[in-house]
């Protein structure tokens, strides 16, 4: 049965990739803004959880990394896949909240975007789980800090999602499924969790 999650997500699929330009160049300077933080260029491959239509997917290639991207949904792979073809990025429809078909520490680093704030507690858990089992590094999750927006929390009420459970305690709760978690903003309304999984 399709979780109620990747229906919604096949449904918006299309007006993601309306966006998928925009949110290319967003990456891209998410990723100069934490060169001071973060050596990510240390490592070689990544494993993008939740890459939807594959924006963050093309940007880390670009940047030289052996990429693969996981969606649960299958109509934001299949246009990831459109999105990507020229390039070497693996896609595939996975579920990140199930184990997913790779072996334990296939990658140096596993990191989701605006993925983690819209489960409940228990999918969060799972999702931990699943990435600290698959990275042997580093796990990033970039979604919201605590500084939200009026029209940010509409938003997040009218999807239904754990928005306002997760952005209460966010640290505290990554922090008891990782061995350390490091919290930088990396923009006005977003951070970066970065974690050390367990080995």
């Amino acid at each position: 049965m399709e979780p109620k999650v990747s229906k919604v997500f096949n449904a918006i699929a299309p007006v993601y990739n309306l966006f998928f330009n925009m949110q290319v160049k967003y990456f891209g300077t998410i990723l100069d803004r934490v060169e001071t933080v973060i050596d990510i260029s240390q490592y070689q491959s990544i494993i993008d959880v939740g890459c939807g239509t594959g924006a963050l997917c093309r940007v880390l290639n670009q940047r030289g990394f052996k990429v693969t991207g996981i969606d649960s949904s299958k109509n934001m792979i299949k246009i990831a896949k459109k999105r990507l073809m020229s390039s070497d990025i693996k896609l595939h429809q996975a579920n990140a909240l199930e184990r997913t078909p790779f072996p334990d520490k296939s990658f140096d680093m596993a990191i989701s975007s605006y993925t983690v704030h819209g489960l409940n507690e228990s999918d969060r858990r799972k999702l931990y789980t699943e990435m600290n089992r698959l990275a042997k590094h580093q796990v990033i999750f970039h979604d919201y800090n605590q500084n939200r927006a009026f029209y940010i929390s509409i938003a997040e009420w009218l999807e239904g999602g754990n928005y306002f459970n997760f952005i209460k305690r966010a640290k505290m709760e990554i922090a008891e499924s990782f061995k350390e978690v490091k919290v930088f903003d990396v923009d006005r309304r977003a951070a970066w969790y970065i974690c050390t999984p367990y080995s």
